[in-house]
């Protein structure tokens, strides 16, 4: 397995100048972003040039990941999502929702609620916060839910 980069590690990169950092970063976990992005866009031409673009925006942000309370990766992954997001939004959702069937397939028997959660959190990219207030709960509520459903989708993968 390939050694995890840590804040140190990228902060002595990014003294050395973005380009180095985000070279480093593409070399060790551009495979693993790119499995994400095809989930979202199973066409690999286009997830290529995400994958691209992806790096190119975020690569005058690595501050933000040192500065993060997420992992390096993790960080990467949200910041991808959102980009994600936008693209397929602005394709009209290229997939023809293929991606996303593939989602509620691995949702499906978790309860309605739960796939509410997943479907407006991580497909539509909402914040905890809004859900919250539009169910009237905590958003540490929807947090859980959350946290259910991506352990049902761990255990149908596994």
């Amino acid at each position: 397995m390939e050694k995890t980069i840590t804040k140190d590690i990228l902060k002595s990169k990014l003294y050395s100048g973005e380009q180095p950092a985000t070279e480093l970063l593409y070399s060790r976990y551009g495979g693993m972003l790119f499995s994400y992005i095809l989930q979202f866009v199973p066409e690999r031409g286009e997830a290529e040039d995400l994958l691209v673009n992806i790096f190119s925006s975020l690569g005058t942000r690595l501050q933000e990941a040192c500065d993060s309370n997420l992992s390096i990766y993790c960080w990467l992954q949200v910041e991808a999502r959102k980009i994600i997001l936008e693209y397929t939004h602005k394709q009209g959702n290229g997939d023809n929702g293929q991606g996303k069937a593939y989602y509620f397939l691995l949702l499906e028997e978790a309860s309605p609620e739960h796939q509410w959660v997943f479907r407006e959190l991580f497909l539509y990219g909402r914040k905890k916060e809004e859900l919250a207030v539009q169910v009237d709960k905590d958003p540490a509520y929807i947090g859980g839910l959350l946290r259910e459903c991506l352990l049902i989708i761990r255990k149908k993968l596994g």
